[in-house]
């Protein structure tokens, strides 16, 4: 047997190796990914903050039962450059944004004219959200999950 077949049968070996190892550790990433079902962490290691959407009122755009997830700050309102836009009339432009602070998730009323709502309870200013909570703007509410 030659040289070059024993080096060719010894790289064509590790190489084998090497593709048996990575392909064992991604799946064994995608297995932790699919365990820990991808809802309850973000990356970050934060937890996971969310809107289900219990009535969608006049907007076509939104339906009852959808999950929207909030990781950064989202806008909501009239104007098309708000995060989610809510085809109301009782709803403002820029009617109220949530976000989350140091793994606590907060709702703010941007002065709307109808008011900003949660648990039935109109709010002023920034409120902090617990799960469960329902928020209402106009026709729209959504519950917050976790």
């Amino acid at each position: 047997m030659s040289f070059t077949k024993l080096m060719s049968a010894v790289f064509g070996v590790i190489f084998i190796i090497i593709l048996y190892a990575i392909i064992y550790y991604s799946l064994k990433i995608m297995y932790k990914d699919v365990k820990g079902g991808g809802r309850k962490k973000v990356s970050t290691g934060r937890r996971a903050h969310g809107l289900e959407v219990l009535e969608s009122g006049e907007n076509k755009s939104l339906k009852i039962g959808s999950i929207i997830p909030v990781r950064t700050t989202i806008t909501l309102g009239r104007k098309e450059d708000n995060s989610i836009v809510l085809h109301d009339q009782f709803v403002s432009g820029y009617h109220a944004k949530l976000y989350v602070r140091n793994n606590e998730f907060f709702l703010e009323d941007l002065e709307s004219t109808n008011g900003t709502f949660i648990n039935k309870q109109r709010i002023s200013g920034r409120v902090r959200l617990k799960i469960e909570d329902e928020i209402r703007l106009g026709s729209t509410i959504f519950k917050v999950i976790d």
